[in-house]
C-alpha cells in the first residue's frame, strides 16, 4: 500500500495547479481530474477538495493562472512606463526620425503568439466559450492586465504619429482580434492547403496590419 505523503498546507495547492498545467498540455482538458491530481501527488482523494471546491473551480483558477503568465509575458517586452510616449509629450519627429512607433506592438505580437504556441490547451481554455462562462474576478482583473499593454502600446504608437485618427479602443479591438486569429489558426493547424509558414513568416504575414 503506498505511503501518502503529507499534506501540507499552502504547498499542495500549487502541487496541483503545476500537476493540472501538465495534464492539460499533455491529454487536454478531460484529463483534468481532482482524482488524478491527488494519485500524482500522493496524497489523499480528498485532499484537493480543501483548495478546489470541483473540477470547475480547479478550472477557473486554471483559467486565471494562464491569463497571470499572459500578462507577465507581455509586460516583460514592454517599455518601462517612463519610457512610454504616451505619458511624454508629443515626440519631436527630427529627434525621433529613426524610432519605430510599431516596435512595443511587434514585440507583443510576437509574445502573445509566443505564449499560445507553447501553452495551447491552456490558452484554448482561457480563450473560449468555456473559458469566458468560467471567468472569476481574478480571471477578469488578469485579463485586463493583459490587455492594458496592448492598450499603452497603441497609445505610445498613436502619440508618435501611427494612426493617430483612428479610434483608439477600435484599434485595440482589432488588433487583439487579428493576433488572436493568427494564434488560432497556427495552434489549431487551420491555416488553408497550399499555404506554408516556415519560420517567422507567420510574423511577418501578421504584422501587415501594423502596416
Amino acid at each position: 500500500m503506498p505511503v501518502k505523503k503529507p499534506y501540507h498546507h499552502g504547498a499542495l495547492k500549487e502541487a496541483l495547479l503545476s500537476q493540472a498545467l501538465q495534464d492539460l498540455e499533455a491529454e487536454g482538458l478531460e484529463a483534468v481530474s481532482l482524482r488524478h491530481l491527488a494519485e500524482t501527488a500522493g496524497v489523499s482523494k480528498t485532499a484537493p477538495y480543501r483548495h478546489f471546491a470541483d473540477k470547475r473551480e480547479l478550472l477557473v483558477t486554471l483559467a486565471a493562472h494562464g491569463f497571470r503568465l499572459l500578462a507577465e509575458k507581455l509586460e516583460e517586452v514592454m517599455p518601462p512606463p517612463s519610457a512610454d510616449p504616451a505619458r511624454l509629450a508629443p515626440a519631436d519627429p527630427a529627434r525621433d526620425s529613426r524610432a519605430d512607433p510599431r516596435e512595443a506592438l511587434r514585440a507583443l505580437f510576437r509574445a502573445y503568439m509566443d505564449f499560445a504556441r507553447e501553452r495551447p490547451a491552456l490558452y484554448k481554455l482561457m480563450i473560449s466559450r468555456l473559458g469566458f462562462e468560467l471567468h472569476s474576478e481574478a480571471c477578469r482583473l488578469n485579463s485586463e492586465r493583459a490587455l492594458s499593454c496592448l492598450v499603452r502600446a497603441v497609445a505610445a504608437a498613436q502619440a508618435r504619429g501611427w494612426r493617430a485618427q483612428v479610434d483608439q479602443a477600435a484599434l485595440v479591438l482589432s488588433l487583439w482580434a487579428s493576433v488572436h486569429g493568427w494564434a488560432t489558426l497556427l495552434i489549431d493547424g487551420l491555416l488553408p492547403p497550399g499555404i506554408s509558414l516556415e519560420g517567422d513568416d507567420w510574423l511577418r504575414a501578421a504584422q501587415v496590419v501594423l502596416e
